[in-house]
């Protein structure tokens, strides 16, 4: 690979050099690089067959052979491969077995969740509530597809048109398969304690997530003290159990969620309430929480994450 195709980060490693309108690969033509990570780069691309933007994340230079960066884009690839959610972005084009291993997707136009939160703080209930809905049902299309994202956090939800669309599937696994142990996936402070112990995967892993990206999106400091809002606070603490048995489900916490959006922001028809999931109530267990399909009853509280 020519050298002159790369540029150093400020740790001294190898980044792509591409200049706006040369050829990456896939054929997609560079607009900017958006983002570095351990072992791949992303950059936003222009697409002259489709004539739309489009993301490019490929290998870093010193990353072409490596089996860890190949593995982790064909994790994304295996995500979003029969992904059916508009709240996943669509897989244009799989590039891994290429000398360059990379993959094109949707370019999902708007900002992170951590942007948008650092810029307004706590958002109002109604509107933490269609976050959490719409979060959770394109996570119940992962795990229908036997899969767990892993790296749910308000940096991995970008907010299309004021929607969110979970993106960055490079930590995806199937269910049940073990993590090494000392190595969990995901990211520490948004991780599930069990996915910290690196127990083998599970979709309560991902439950866990949600609820701690809505206690981001909902947490405001009163006099110093990290408060929720009390129409949501059984919600969040129900997804953030610390025993995955006693943590919410992805349809039981659709539903509470659901229940408390009011009838003029549901994004769906009003007949369509009947069909939401639904779950029967399961027994308290002694020093967990009961869950139900509605925790505002039936939750017992636990303390917050500080």
């Amino acid at each position: 690979m020519p050298i002159h195709k790369h540029d150093l980060d400020e740790d001294g490693e190898a980044v792509w050099r591409y200049q706006e309108g040369q050829s990456l690969p896939g054929g997609a033509l560079a607009v900017d690089r958006l983002g570095v990570g351990t072992r791949c780069e992303t950059w936003l691309a222009w697409s002259t067959d489709l004539w739309c933007p489009v993301i490019v994340k490929l290998a870093r230079p010193h990353q072409v052979t490596n089996q860890r960066a190949i593995r982790s884009l064909r994790r994304e690839v295996t995500a979003l491969t029969g992904a059916t959610h508009p709240a996943l972005p669509r897989l244009i084009a799989d590039g891994t077995a290429d000398a360059t291993p990379h993959l094109l997707m949707e370019y999902v136009d708007g900002p992170a969740l951590d942007e948008e939160l650092e810029r307004v703080g706590p958002i109002p209930v109604t509107d933490a509530a269609l976050l959490g809905v719409q979060i959770l049902a394109a996570v119940a299309d992962l795990h229908r597809r036997g899969l767990v994202h892993l790296d749910l956090k308000p940096a991995n939800i970008v907010l299309r048109d004021g929607r969110p669309v979970v993106v960055d599937f490079g930590s995806t696994r199937r269910i049940g398969t073990p993590q090494p142990t000392g190595h969990p996936v995901g990211t520490a402070g948004y991780a599930a304690p069990e996915q910290e112990e690196c127990r083998p995967i599970s979709p309560t892993m991902d439950c866990y997530g949600v609820g701690s990206i809505l206690y981001e999106a909902l947490i405001d400091d009163i006099n110093g003290f990290p408060t929720l809002p009390l129409e949501l606070s059984p919600i969040v603490i129900g997804l953030l159990a610390t025993e995955p048995e006693h943590r919410l489900t992805v349809p039981q916490a659709m539903l509470a969620l659901a229940r408390k959006i009011s009838a003029d922001r549901r994004p769906w028809p009003k007949w369509a309430d009947r069909h939401l999931p639904t779950h029967k109530p399961r027994p308290a267990r002694r020093g967990g929480l009961m869950t139900s399909p509605d925790p505002q009853e039936s939750l017992e509280r636990e303390p917050m994450r500080g």
